[in-house]
């Protein structure tokens, strides 16, 4: 799969060119079922929805969700907490065949960046990302038929499509999504069909489970944690950059098959405590640039260290509301810690112009306002 260079200002119009593959139109066995069917999923409905409701007025690359303005029940989010919790240790995500774990390491970082790019040019919501990312993930980990690489672009707008039809309010039509698949000549690599039995395909492997929590599905709920009990910025330029970093980390977070092993749980825990170690550097009125320049003279090993103070602080409130152990909350918390710690020092002193950020450049994209704040 080859990446799309694509324009800030891309328009409905525009979309046909997200990206040009090399590969030809294929046909997948047909399905038994009729093609034009609905999604629908017997899932456990308890998320972090019955937080949050629609808000039209958010910009690209940020959720089409605010929390709600509405008393804090600490009853009803532990219990969702502990909920999701419990389902996050019954999936099945992570690749250990031969093949899924080829698939793991030589494509899935190239899918996962080309989500980033197509959410970001149609406007999709965060939801939407991860709940794509979840999706591929838990198809490769669970398919013996993995997909050949005429057929991967094809499992990337499966995700896409199922994905935008659990999260998002306005819905395209097979069609506009085969449209973003285009070969050299301008013509469609897959028609509405394939879509369809892809579509079917991926949900059969997955039991149907479209929603199911993912990093950003704990990041929302620690966020509101934390933010009751007094631990993240309390006023609202600081709340908004502290927010933005972590869902940033998260969105990097994503495209490295190594992080999968740890959780998701774990992954948001990670993703707030850097944030929260940067801001806890940065001086009063100061920027994310100065707090990573502050950072570099500490002792490298306290940041990658979990007994770190911001890493004590948060998941010790964490542990404390939701009255679960650590290991339950965030197990391998130390080492998931110490990879995010090198992989944000990387992103923070890498030479823009090095083709190791090539992948990463859609997130860096969606987060102007966080990277000018890296030095970026």
């Amino acid at each position: 799969m080859t990446s799309a260079n694509i324009d800030k200002s891309a328009s409905a119009n525009s979309r046909s060119q997200l990206h040009k593959g090399k590969s030809q139109p294929i046909g997948l066995p047909s399905s038994d079922r009729n093609d034009h069917y609905s999604l629908e999923c017997d899932e456990d409905c308890s998320s972090f929805e019955q937080f949050h409701e629609p808000n039209q007025g958010d910009q690209q690359g940020t959720s089409t969700t605010a929390v709600v303005n509405r008393p804090f029940d600490a009853a009803d989010v532990r219990d969702v907490i502990r909920n999701e919790l419990d389902r996050l240790h019954k999936l099945h995500f992570v690749a250990e065949l031969p093949e899924a774990k080829y698939f793991a390491y030589e494509y899935r970082s190239q899918v996962v960046s080309w989500f980033v790019q197509v959410v970001s040019t149609l406007q999709l919501t965060k939801e939407t990302l991860h709940c794509a990312v979840s999706l591929l993930d838990r198809y490769i980990a669970g398919t013996k038929a993995f997909p050949t690489p005429a057929v991967i672009q094809l499992l990337a707008l499966g995700c896409l499509s199922a994905a935008a039809k659990h999260e998002e309010v306005v819905q395209r039509s097979a069609d506009e999504w085969v449209c973003l698949a285009l070969s050299d000549g301008h013509r469609k690599l897959y028609e509405d069909p394939d879509l369809h039995r892809m579509e079917w395909l991926l949900l059969e492997t997955v039991e149907w489970r479209i929603h199911v929590p993912n990093t950003f599905t704990f990041l929302r709920h620690y966020q509101t944690v934390l933010a009751d009990r007094g631990v993240i910025p309390n006023d609202v330029a600081s709340a908004a950059l502290f927010k933005a970093c972590s869902e940033f980390l998260a969105e990097i977070s994503m495209l490295y098959v190594e992080l999968l092993s740890f959780g998701y749980s774990t992954v948001a825990v990670a993703c707030l405590i850097l944030a929260e170690s940067q801001w806890s550097f940065a001086p009063s009125g100061g920027s994310l640039s100065s707090a990573a320049t502050a950072i570099t003279v500490q002792s490298r090993q306290r940041l990658l260290a979990a007994e770190e103070p911001a890493a004590q602080s948060i998941l010790s409130e964490l542990t404390s509301f939701t009255e679960l152990d650590p290991s339950y909350v965030a197990p391998g918390l130390g080492c998931c810690l110490e990879f995010m710690s090198h992989l944000y020092h990387f992103i923070i002193f890498a030479n823009p112009t090095d083709g190791g950020l090539s992948l990463l450049a859609p997130v860096l994209a969606r987060y102007p306002h966080v990277v000018s704040h890296l030095g970026h």
